[in-house]
């Protein structure tokens, strides 16, 4: 059976078209973190998005943070993505963004730029709230970690505990109350992450010192 040439010429048309088809950004999902790293306190940026395109999942390629005309741009390629599900949908993640220089995140327009392998892209924008507390005028937590014991301090009731390897990669997490034990064996560093309050912080991550295992 032969195939009419219209319909070959269809079927190209179509195929083509779906190749030079651009990735889409259907969410954007952000915050502003409180960091203190047991150094230096900081403030981050957290960014999630539901993305798809017509030309398959290994299509995005980049995915670029621009904070309006400050110069501050961040990229991340596919292999830097952390991809995960929530209320039943997926998402995709980037390590989190910090100051290139000082301790704010730019008070700007922020610019979100998903790209494909062909150079087709797709932005969104959101802007930070110029007014929120600056990291001097915050009441930081205050957390130890002690013969397996977890405390920390704050209006919180619960918090994330985090466990990472010698090259900071994550191993265990629990939600934790304070005086709850913890079982710190085979890790190497520990976070906690506390997020019901008015500002999220992250605190960590802090090495396991013999001390602190049960």
């Amino acid at each position: 059976m032969k195939t009419h040439p219209a319909i070959i010429i269809i079927l190209s048309i179509v195929l083509l078209s779906c190749r030079g088809s651009s990735p889409i950004i259907h969410e954007l999902d952000w915050r502003i973190l409180y960091r203190d790293d047991g150094t230096t306190r900081h403030e981050e940026l957290s960014i999630f998005l539901r993305i798809s395109d017509p030309d398959g999942s290994d299509d995005p390629a980049m995915i670029t943070v621009i904070a309006g005309d400050t110069g501050f741009v961040w990229n991340f390629q596919q292999h830097e993505w952390v991809l995960g599900s929530a209320g039943g949908r997926e998402w995709t993640g980037l390590p989190s963004l910090m100051p290139l220089s000082g301790f704010r995140m730019p008070d700007s327009l922020y610019v979100v730029r998903l790209e494909d392998l062909a150079g087709h892209s797709y932005e969104t924008s959101f802007r930070p709230d110029p007014d929120r507390p600056s990291i001097d005028k915050l009441e930081w937590p205050v957390v130890s970690l002690e013969n397996g014991i977890i405390r920390f301090t704050g209006s919180t009731a619960s918090a994330w505990f985090i466990l990472r390897d010698e090259n900071l990669n994550p191993q265990y997490s629990l939600s934790v109350g304070d005086g709850d034990a913890v079982d710190t064996h085979a890790a190497h560093f520990w976070e906690l992450w506390i997020d019901d309050l008015s500002e999220p912080f992250r605190l960590g991550p802090f090495p396991i010192l013999a001390s602190d295992s049960e």
